[in-house]
């Protein structure tokens, strides 16, 4: 039942390397392209209030950026990983005194590191379901017991609600939650989910997107949370 969600992606030249291209010619435009514009701040400033939220048991330990990217979020991890080169440079040029490595994901485990918590933003909307276990669980192998693991997905729930339908791999994957717990597998013990960008503030004048985001934030801690955009997870290393 879990593959039937690929159906999006799969057939249409996915692969992982069709991944990376696409993000090393972005690189030197996606932070401004992104998350320089009033929604990708409002994005932004969702993500990051649940990282600092859910990041704190680790804060003193060793936390890797999974799929960091431009580095946008680096000031939380001592560590970061992305298959991109191109952005992996990025990052380094922002974050010196940072250890960004180039890599796949899926290829985690063979880097012989282990982290007190691994975080991965914008990451799995772009893979197929299959994949992505196989990356939660590659990531169970570098955690140890009680270790964090914070990820989001597009809601597919949101997604029949407003019959989006992603043109290729670009956002492709989109999960129910039932779906998430289930490809969480049996390494994961859920702590906390929360949904992000439930109002369709596309559709918002600028002005009043800031003074909205509160009533967001509050909407994506209730069982409207479902119906938000992204599901953002924070789950436990189980012993």
């Amino acid at each position: 039942m879990l593959e039937s969600t690929n159906q999006n992606i799969e057939g249409q030249e996915f692969s992982p390397e069709a991944v990376v291209r696409r993000f090393d010619s972005w690189a030197a435009s996606y932070d401004e392209d992104r998350f320089g514009t009033s929604y990708g701040r409002y994005v932004h400033a969702q993500e990051e209030k649940l990282l600092r939220m859910w990041l704190a048991p680790a804060a003193r330990g060793r936390v890797l950026s999974l799929a960091c990217g431009t580095g946008r979020f680096m000031d939380f991890a001592t560590h970061g990983i992305d298959a991109s080169n191109e952005m992996a440079e990025l990052a380094r040029k922002k974050h010196p005194t940072k250890t960004i490595r180039v890599g796949r994901a899926e290829e985690l485990p063979e880097q012989g590191l282990l982290f007190d918590a691994i975080f991965c933003l914008h990451l799995f909307m772009h893979l197929t379901p299959s994949l992505m276990a196989q990356i939660l669980a590659g990531c169970a192998q570098c955690v140890p017991a009680g270790g964090r693991l914070i990820f989001d997905i597009p809601s597919a729930r949101r997604r029949s609600l407003t019959g989006f339908r992603p043109s290729g791999w670009h956002a492709g994957n989109a999960l129910t939650h039932p779906q998430v717990l289930d490809v969480l597998g049996a390494r994961w013990k859920l702590r906390a989910w929360r949904g992000i960008l439930f109002f369709p503030i596309h559709r918002v004048p600028v002005k009043l997107r800031r003074l909205l985001r509160p009533w967001d934030d509050a909407c994506g801690a209730t069982p409207l949370k479902q119906w938000a955009s992204y599901l953002m997870y924070c789950a436990e290393r189980l012993p």
